[in-house]
């Protein structure tokens, strides 16, 4: 009789151990694995929370993998946002100590303008914030204007230099945020330079360059520097052969290189050069290219797009477009340029393959846009690129978003925006309205995006 308890205690202990092992108990792990990945991203600090089991599957990538594999990733659109002094969100998301908390919206200085990180979320339609909280006990002040660079294939977020909220002066700081499980922010090994409006772009998976802009006494710098994010290292660059400040960055995947377009010098503000620089990393030497960009009184900084087509068959390779979002004061006929870029014996080659119209509604002359990764939409959901069929959605947000050049449409505005055309779009067949409240109708300085 005693055997018999002791065999019966032995087999309730070991399907305990069982059921603690699975991931739901009672459901086979196939099971249990296609029910959370249904969860939003936005809850998924709470899930580490539950067990051991969950924050070990979470905190693993091949969780995000399986999320892409069966559909359920998120595109998510990252922007730094001036946080709005007047009608400030009620509520706002922050991380510390591995979890999310909802905590009230304030803004620490009524005099300062205060960052914030803002999150679009593509698939669900929604927005929410997310401020860096310290160790501590109060909020980290994300740096005004600074570069906001998506690293995909580790699922972190990297906000670069820009102004010190307190001070206005130019920061090296750089911070992380690891989306992958718990949504942590850490502070990274800072730039060897101080600077604000310069050019940035990542090459290849975890190589992020930066270029130009200008240091606290507003002097364009030709000083460049590159960030190893596996190694948490920056190394020195050569210097390129001129000043540029307000200069944009351009990489696509596949090319190696790193591309700084246009910006101007210390004694001639705000007079756009023409041409740009590229950085070769096999050479290790830049080299200088005439007549890339026309416009002498426009930057070029989130008015461009760089997307890499790849051909059917990869037969030829990849196509590199720039994709040029204009004002009608630019171009009065087609609002948006499509401009293939090939590279014959070094001589750069650009030529116009495609234009769209803006919607009427937008006549602001400096906008935000980024490409949102077209994993897993249909075709009538994406715009087709008309030569080999790949997909792409373009995010856009301009900073004059009232209206006043055309009539009112039902399909671009809605009754969350304080005026007609304010707000951000999305180029997919057709452009579409997002609808975006007042407290998030600041005009993003950088964007970036993530699948998650």
């Amino acid at each position: 009789m005693g055997q018999a308890e002791s065999s019966t205690g032995k087999f309730k202990k070991h399907d305990q151990q069982q059921q603690q092992e699975q991931l739901i108990p009672g459901l086979p792990d196939v099971i249990a694995m296609d029910c959370l990945v249904r969860v939003p991203h936005q809850f998924h600090s709470t899930m580490t929370l539950v067990c051991q089991s969950w924050r070990r599957l979470l905190m693993h990538p091949s969780f995000y993998q399986e999320r892409s594999r069966s559909g359920m990733a998120e595109h998510m659109v990252f922007l730094i946002q001036p946080v709005p002094c007047l009608s400030p969100p009620k509520t706002e998301f922050s991380v510390s100590n591995n979890r999310e908390d909802e905590v009230d919206a304030k803004i620490s200085s009524p005099l300062l303008t205060q960052y914030g990180l803002s999150i679009y979320n593509a698939t669900n339609q929604t927005w929410r914030r997310m401020m860096m909280r310290q160790p501590g006990g109060g909020y980290i002040g994300i740096p005004m204007f600074c570069q906001c660079v998506a690293l995909p294939a580790s699922g972190k977020l990297l906000l670069l230099g820009g102004w010190d909220p307190n001070t206005l002066e130019p920061v090296p700081d750089v911070y992380v945020l690891d989306l992958i499980g718990c949504s942590r922010w850490r502070r990274a090994a800072p730039m060897s330079v101080a600077r604000s409006f310069f050019a940035c772009g990542i090459v290849g998976q975890s190589t992020v360059y930066v270029a130009g802009g200008h240091d606290n006494l507003k002097n364009a710098l030709r000083s460049a520097e590159v960030y190893d994010a596996d190694a948490d290292k920056w190394r020195t660059l050569p210097p390129m052969a001129e000043e540029r400040d307000e200069c944009q960055g351009l990489s696509w995947e596949g090319d190696s290189r790193f591309w700084v377009v246009s910006g101007y010098s210390t004694d001639s503000q705000g007079r756009f050069r023409s041409d740009a620089e590229c950085y070769d990393p096999v050479t290790g030497s830049w080299s200088r290219i005439d007549g890339v960009w026309p416009y002498s009184s426009l930057s070029p900084r989130g008015l461009t797009a760089n997307v890499t087509i790849t051909n059917e068959n990869n037969t030829s390779g990849h196509q590199y477009q720039w994709w040029w979002f204009l004002g009608s004061q630019q171009q009065p006929q087609d609002n948006v340029g499509v401009k293939d870029q090939t590279d014959n014996c070094n001589n750069l080659i650009w030529k116009v393959v495609n234009s769209v119209q803006l919607p009427s509604e937008i006549n602001g002359t400096t906008s935000v846009l980024c490409v949102i990764n077209a994993l897993g939409l249909t075709q009538d959901q994406c715009f087709m690129n008309s030569r080999n069929q790949q997909r792409q959605r373009i995010f856009f947000m301009s900073s004059g978003g009232a209206g006043g050049r055309g009539t009112s449409s039902s399909s671009l505005t809605c009754g969350e925006c304080k005026r007609e055309g304010e707000g951000a779009y999305i180029l997919t067949t057709k452009w579409n309205h997002i609808c975006t409240s007042h407290a998030f109708s600041g005009f993003p300085h950088s964007a970036s995006c993530l699948v998650i």
